[in-house]
C-alpha cells in the first residue's frame, strides 16, 4: 500500500511538472527546441550580415591586416564572400526549421524535415569549412611577423571551440527534435 501510494504521488508530481512546463512554453517563457534552433539560424544569419560589414575593415585599414593593399582587398573579398555564403545559408535553414508546424503535421514529416534540415545543416559545414581554411591560410601566409601569425593559431583554436560548441547546441536541438519522447 505505501508503494501505491508513492507512485500516485510520483505521478502528482510529475503532471505537475509537465504542466508547468507546457504552460511556460504557451506563455512565451520558454521556448521548444524547435523554436530555439529557428532562432539561432535566425542570430548565425545576422551575424553573417555583421561579418560582412566587417570584412572592410580589412581592406581600408592596414593596422588590422598589415601588408600590401592587394591581399588586404583579396582577403576581404573573400571573407564578404564566405560570410554572405554563411548568412544565405543560415536563412535558408532558418526558413526551413520555421516552416515546421509540429500542430498540423504528423510526426513522422517533422521528424522527416528535421533531419532533411539537420543533413543540410553538415552539408553546408562541408562546404564552408574549406572556405574558411583557405582564408585563414592566406592571412597566415601573408602575416608579417611571428605574433600576428601567433595570433591567428589563438583566434583558430579559440574559433574551433566556439564552432563545436555551437555544433553541439545545435545537435541537441535536433535530437531533441527527432527523440521519440
Amino acid at each position: 500500500m505505501d508503494n501505491l501510494r508513492k507512485d500516485w504521488q510520483d505521478a502528482n508530481i510529475a503532471i505537475r511538472r509537465e504542466s508547468d512546463s507546457y504552460a511556460a512554453i504557451i506563455n512565451g517563457k520558454r521556448k521548444t527546441a524547435l523554436q530555439n534552433l529557428a532562432d539561432r539560424y535566425k542570430r548565425f544569419s545576422i551575424l553573417g550580415v555583421c561579418l560582412i560589414m566587417l570584412s572592410l575593415s580589412y581592406c581600408f585599414n592596414p593596422n588590422i591586416f598589415p601588408g600590401e593593399l592587394k591581399w588586404r582587398i583579396i582577403i576581404s573579398v573573400a571573407f564578404a564572400l564566405y560570410a554572405l555564403t554563411a548568412s544565405v545559408m543560415d536563412c535558408w535553414l532558418y526558413n526551413g526549421i520555421r516552416s515546421i508546424d509540429v500542430v498540423t503535421m504528423p510526426v513522422a514529416e517533422v521528424i522527416r524535415k528535421a533531419m532533411f534540415y539537420k543533413k543540410r545543416h553538415m552539408q553546408f559545414i562541408a562546404v564552408l569549412l574549406p572556405f574558411v581554411l583557405a582564408i585563414i591560410g592566406v592571412i597566415a601566409w601573408k602575416g608579417d611577423n611571428i605574433y600576428f601569425r601567433l595570433g591567428i593559431i589563438v583566434g583558430f583554436i579559440s574559433g574551433t571551440a566556439i564552432g563545436v560548441f555551437q555544433l553541439m547546441n545545435f545537435l541537441a536541438d535536433y535530437r531533441a527534435i527527432t527523440s521519440e519522447d
